[in-house]
């Protein structure tokens, strides 16, 4: 039997306030072949530790490890806004749900706690770093960055990272995986770059 088409997507935490987001995720979605794996961006969530790390000085592997914490808060709100979705808390979980071709959110915190994770433990390593470590630990046949803004034509991921548009850690995060897709999810219409 032939393994289907992995999509590891990661909907970014700056799309928490679209209204239209469980629609427009879902009609993206439903345009692709193949099985999706979900992961939640920081968003609000992960920037409310960033504030307390400002005040606190909370150090940056601690800050490091409360922002994927609060990727769960992230995890949880995607389920809600799909509840056909199914919430999973480890990469062998995620594999057993892509089987029966259910779509699946990936709560990341439990996924990398359970994992022998490589990744730095600073703030150069967001969700999109993240998303593309797991979409490599998935063997992912691609990632899927949905955000909320166009990447500029041309842009490479070095340049995207200078300019903020991702984390620092990508290029080395996305180095081995076979395709990228950058959608901006708010466009009218929806529009998508390869990465």
């Amino acid at each position: 039997m032939s393994r289907k088409f992995l999509r590891v997507a990661k909907v970014g935490g700056s799309l928490f306030d679209f209204v239209h987001l469980p629609v427009a995720l879902r009609s993206w979605l439903d345009g692709q072949p193949g099985v999706n794996v979900l992961i939640g961006g920081g968003g609000p969530f992960a920037d409310a530790v960033r504030r307390a790390n400002e005040v606190f000085t909370l150090g940056e592997s601690n800050s490091h490890w409360l922002a994927i914490e609060a990727m769960q808060v992230s995890a949880e709100l995607l389920r809600a806004l799909l509840p056909e979705a199914r919430l999973v808390q480890s990469l062998d979980d995620a594999r057993r749900q892509l089987a029966s071709g259910a779509v699946v959110v990936l709560n990341p915190a439990a996924a990398l706690k359970s994992s022998d994770c490589m990744l730095p433990h600073h703030w150069d390593v967001t969700s999109d770093s993240i998303a593309a470590y797991l979409a490599s630990k998935l063997q992912a046949d691609e990632l899927v960055l949905f955000k909320s803004t166009l990447l500029p034509a041309n842009t490479t991921r070095l340049q995207a990272a200078e300019a903020k548009l991702v984390d620092g850690h990508f290029v080395h995060a996305a180095a081995r995986l076979p395709t990228v897709r950058w959608v901006n999810l708010r466009g009218t219409p929806v529009t998508e770059r390869p990465f």
